[in-house]
Parts: C-alpha cells; sequence; structure tokens
C-alpha cells in the first residue's frame, strides 16, 4: 500500500519492541527469589544465634506479703566470704539481651555489658537461699523502679513502701528523687512466715550529693534491733518521754503515708511492742471515745487536746483504762498495748489528726508540740556494731 504524501515526512523507522508481558514474567520470578533467598538467611541466623547463646530470664525468688512486720533474725545469717558472694552473683545474675562479647574476661566487664538497659540498672541477686541483694538506680519513681525487678505478685510495691519508710528519714521520697540515684539494698526472706527484713539500705542521691545509709542493728541479746547510719546514729526519731505515748517499744512499723490497699495510705504510726505496754497521753485534754469500731479499732481511746489543736487516737489495745468525758493529764496513763481489731502483730497506731473539719494528720516526729532526738550506739556496742556493718559491706558488691 502507498504511503499518502503528506505522511512520507512523518514516517519513523520501525524498531524491534521488547514484549511487556515478557519483562512483567521476569521481575514476578526474580520477586519471589529474593523473598526466598533472605527468609532462608534470616532463619540461619536466628538458628545460629540460638546456638551461640542460651536466653536466660531473670527470676525473681522473693516471697513478700503486705503489711509484713517481721521477727528479726540474727546477724550472723549473713556471714558470707567476699569470694563466695562474688560466685554466687556470677552465678544468678540475668543475662543480657546482647551476647557477652568474649573479650570480657573478669566479673566487672561481665557485670557492665549484662545491664539492660545500661543508664538505668535493675539487678537482683541471690547471696543465698535467705539473703538477696537488689541493685537499681531510679527511674520516674521508686515504686516504677523496684517493680521493674520484682513484680506486684511477688511483693513490688511492699518492698518499695520498707524503702520509703526508711528513705523518708533522709529525703523528700516524692520530691527529692531524681533519675538515676543509686539504691543497694540487702534483705532476708523468712520463708516459714513469708516476710522479709531490710538488712542494709544504701542511697546515692544526686540532689543533696550524700550517700544515705540504713543498717539493721540488734541491741542486746533481746533479737530485736533499729536501723542506724554508718556512725552509729539511729535514723528514726525518738519521742522525748514527756510527750511519747508508749516509751517502750521495739521498732517504728509504720509512718503517716505509708502503702496500704484502699484509696487511703496509713494515717497513723505503729510502734511494735508487746502486749501490756504502758500507754500514756501526749497531752493533757479530755476523752471524747473508746471502744468504736472494735472490729477493725480493738480497745481503743480518742483524746481532745484544745490547746494544741489536735485529736490523739490510740488503737488495738489490751486494756483501757479511762472512760468518755475524763480528763487526763500529759504523760497520764490511759491504756496498755494490745493486739485486737484489725492487725497482725501486738503493736500501738498511734494517730495525730487536727480538730476542725478538714481532716489533717500529722507526723508525731514532725509536729511543732512534740520534742523528739536522734538516739545513738552505746559505747559498749560500737564494736559489736562496726562488725556488723562490715558484714553487710562484704555481701554487696562494690562499685
Amino acid at each position: 500500500m502507498a504511503i499518502p504524501p503528506y505522511l512520507q515526512d512523518k514516517r519513523l523507522s520501525s524498531k524491534k519492541r521488547f514484549p511487556v508481558k515478557i519483562l512483567f514474567n521476569i521481575i514476578f520470578m526474580l520477586s519471589l527469589g529474593l523473598n526466598a533467598y533472605f527468609i532462608g538467611f534470616q532463619q540461619d541466623s536466628t538458628d545460629q544465634q540460638s546456638e551461640d547463646e542460651e536466653p536466660v530470664v531473670a527470676e525473681v525468688v522473693d516471697t513478700i506479703s503486705d503489711d509484713a512486720v517481721v521477727a528479726p533474725v540474727p546477724v550472723e545469717s549473713v556471714q558470707v566470704a567476699t569470694s563466695q558472694v562474688a560466685s554466687a552473683e556470677v552465678a544468678t545474675k540475668p543475662a543480657a539481651r546482647n551476647r557477652v562479647p568474649q573479650q570480657a574476661k573478669n566479673q566487672s566487664e561481665v557485670r557492665t555489658v549484662s545491664i539492660t538497659p545500661a543508664s538505668y540498672v535493675v539487678s537482683e541477686t541471690p547471696v543465698d537461699k535467705d539473703v538477696h541483694i537488689l541493685q537499681l538506680k531510679i527511674r520516674n519513681s521508686l515504686t516504677y523502679s523496684v517493680c521493674k525487678a520484682m513484680t506486684k505478685a511477688k511483693g513490688c510495691e511492699t518492698m518499695s513502701a520498707y524503702m520509703s519508710r526508711l528513705l523518708s528519714w533522709f529525703i523528700d521520697v516524692n520530691k527529692d528523687m531524681r533519675n538515676g540515684d543509686s539504691l543497694d539494698v540487702i534483705y532476708e526472706t523468712v520463708p516459714d512466715k513469708n516476710l522479709f527484713r531490710i538488712l542494709k539500705l544504701s542511697y546515692n542521691s544526686q540532689l543533696s550529693k550524700k550517700l544515705f545509709e540504713a543498717n539493721y542493728f540488734s541491741r542486746g541479746n533481746n533479737g530485736l534491733g533499729s536501723y542506724y547510719d554508718a556512725t552509729g546514729v539511729e535514723i528514726a526519731k525518738s519521742i522525748v518521754n514527756q510527750y511519747a505515748p508508749v516509751r517502750d517499744y521495739q521498732e517504728i512499723t509504720s509512718l503517716p503515708g505509708d502503702f496500704r490497699k484502699g484509696p487511703v495510705g496509713h494515717v497513723g504510726t505503729d510502734f511494735k511492742t508487746e502486749v501490756g505496754t504502758d500507754v500514756y497521753s501526749s497531752f493533757e485534754g479530755r476523752v471524747v471515745r473508746t471502744n468504736w469500731n472494735v472490729r477493725a479499732n480493738g480497745y481503743c481511746v480518742e483524746l481532745d487536746h484544745p490547746r494544741e489543736g489536735v485529736k490523739t487516737l490510740y488503737l488495738h489495745l489490751s486494756r483501757v483504762l479511762v472512760k468518755r468525758g475524763q480528763f487526763v493529764k500529759q504523760g497520764e496513763k490511759i491504756a496498755e498495748t494490745g493486739n485486737t481489731g484489725r492487725t497482725f502483730a501486738p503493736h500501738l497506731h498511734y494517730e495525730i489528726k487536727s480538730r476542725g473539719k478538714k481532716k489533717i494528720v500529722y507526723n508525731p516526729f514532725n509536729f511543732k508540740h512534740i520534742k523528739s532526738f536522734y538516739k545513738e550506739i552505746p559505747r559498749e556496742e560500737w564494736e559489736n556494731f562496726q562488725k556488723t556493718v562490715s558484714q553487710y559491706n562484704s555481701i554487696l558488691p562494690q562499685g
């Protein structure tokens, strides 16, 4: 067929085109081949990693119950040689998510590379079946940090409350903590009672640039003790007898604001005592009521003190020695301690609250109308105290 004259200059030279269908098929086959290659490569890598590295999950073996009040265990139970502690730590320290480099030849290197994340250390190491070490750095809050190492089911909130109670003598736990503050704790478990006791707490504060210590020490042969700093000064204050609700007590087991199940924290101060210990009025005043809500409070007394602008409450008593409307003097005996009502061990619940409609609960050790002081280790017991602290320090890994 002849080409029209008006198209002769427009004619293009013919070219052989590559069929589109063939090109599509090549791309499709290439894609399938690459997918198969990468899937096989990743599987090989995973298998190789599994052979080289056995994952270890950090297991917390704490046995803690809420509202725990523990009978002390003799400090001799924590005498562990330094070499034994080092070997126990290496054997039980949680493994890292990343493989430990082969060039790590000593224990300090292994500890450094086995922390995830590195900036916030969380490590729980059992020294033996009863004594454990907990080392961590603060992140967000005390409870959050502790619960990163211990689950709620195993008592992380209760452990945090115990720590907070000790730290409250040094700092404001809600305001003074900073991310990166370090906290080391030695604690013991009491398997038959499912309880525990903190033996040593060491807190390094960035805000105050100080290292705070609390060392548990049992004075004499009565098996009872308290917490002292490195210089032998008791970290908890003591109330002058003139104002003290109870003068002979073993230890303070709870403070206002301590963790409790429910919407409200603890609203009083608990003094651990033997049943029958004398209870005294902190100020002069009048008896408002006795033995109300016995099921929860046990035998109890409430006094009104207009001059100080407060009321005081004394709960879980074994005997009440005053009647409603009776006027009592400051320091007058009003009752005896007991274990009545909702309680787990003999103690006195002592509470100071405002008289007005707006209820304010006061800490007796900071209340302006009460005088307090710090006790010190007697000179004759100083050597035993130093020996106890040295035992704790030999258990706690340095650095």
